[in-house]
């Protein structure tokens, strides 16, 4: 196929026991917050202990069983989706941020931050000239 390459990476995720997965997580590709936020929401079903790695760039994230019940393979799988996620919502921030904290201000403005114009004008008045025809 044109315009895609083989890769070679694949998770790195170790089942060091029934009830215990080690998973490691590149740093390059998340920042420590995301990995922070999608660790949290597995806390629910598994303990989670971080650690850097001797490797640099990379974080060790191992999930232990809450009850007797052995750590599922599939959980690794959620981890990097989470993880995934959270980077994801974690860029849409850094480029609308600005944005969503307008709206809020909008919203919760007594008058248009926008437009005063609009406060003042009636619309039998028409200031705007929405209702001409073009």
């Amino acid at each position: 196929m044109q315009g895609i390459r083989a890769s070679t990476a694949e998770p790195r995720a170790f089942a060091l026991g029934p009830s215990l997965l080690a998973v490691e997580v590149d740093l390059s590709l998340y920042s420590l917050q995301a990995v922070f936020r999608a660790c949290y929401k597995l806390t629910g079903r598994c303990y989670v202990v971080m650690a850097r790695t001797e490797e640099p760039g990379w974080l060790t994230v191992t999930l232990l069983a809450k009850t007797s019940e052995p750590i599922a393979g599939s959980l690794a799988g959620e981890l990097y989706n989470e993880l995934l996620d959270q980077q994801i919502r974690e860029s849409l921030e850094s480029e609308m941020g600005s944005v969503r904290e307008l709206i809020v201000a909008q919203a919760f403005a007594e008058g248009n931050l926008l437009d005063p114009l609009r406060d003042e004008g009636n619309y039998e008045e028409d200031p705007l000239g929405i209702g001409r025809r073009r």
